[in-house]
């Protein structure tokens, strides 16, 4: 399968998993892009690995801080709820520039966020840092959203993810539009 058809499986797969899309539905069904972007944040949350010390065994809560970005923490607290990824219950939190990182497990850095703010405050820490800024992976994010042509592909930055002590699994580096290993 090629990578362009994967990229739509996966996106499809991901809007049919979450309940978003019908099934049968296209790949190019429309769908508000705050709410594409919250499924997208969402499902990455799969494909990361923490490292013990920062998300313990058990049913601690996997901690997901938005700043900069109102319309997805809303969808995203929506989605959320009642949810968990390997047993750990999904807990979103909308996050101000004087807030710190601390307890917080992935961090979506809106437009209206400060995108090297964050990186800053979550340097040396197990943060896996999203954003919808372009070229954010260039900034110092491991995920970027990327709307393109209707559709929201992403790219991604392991060297960035590893810096912060995180593992991105290799299934979602393969379908990652650009991986950037500065």
């Amino acid at each position: 399968m090629n990578p362009t058809a994967r990229r739509h499986g996966l996106c499809l797969g991901l809007l049919l998993a979450l309940g978003i899309a019908p099934a049968g539905a296209q790949v190019q069904a429309v769908v508000p892009d705050v709410t594409v972007k919250a499924a997208y944040l969402y499902r990455f949350l799969s494909y990361v690995d923490w490292p013990a010390r920062a998300l313990a065994p058990g049913a601690t809560p996997l901690v997901v801080g938005v700043a900069g970005a109102d319309e997805v923490l809303r969808e995203l607290q929506t989605l959320v709820a009642g949810r968990s990824i390997d047993g750990h219950p999904v807990v979103v939190r909308r996050l101000g520039e004087s807030d710190g990182v601390d307890g917080v497990h992935a961090l979506f850095v809106g437009a209206a966020g400060s995108l090297p703010g964050w990186v800053q405050k979550a340097r040396d820490q197990p943060v896996l840092i999203v954003t919808d800024v372009p070229r954010g992976v260039d900034a110092g994010g491991m995920l970027g959203l990327l709307p393109t042509g209707g559709r929201i592909r992403f790219e991604a930055s392991p060297a960035a993810a590893e810096r912060a002590g995180l593992k991105l699994s290799a299934r979602l580096l393969a379908v990652a539009e650009r991986v950037v290993n500065p």
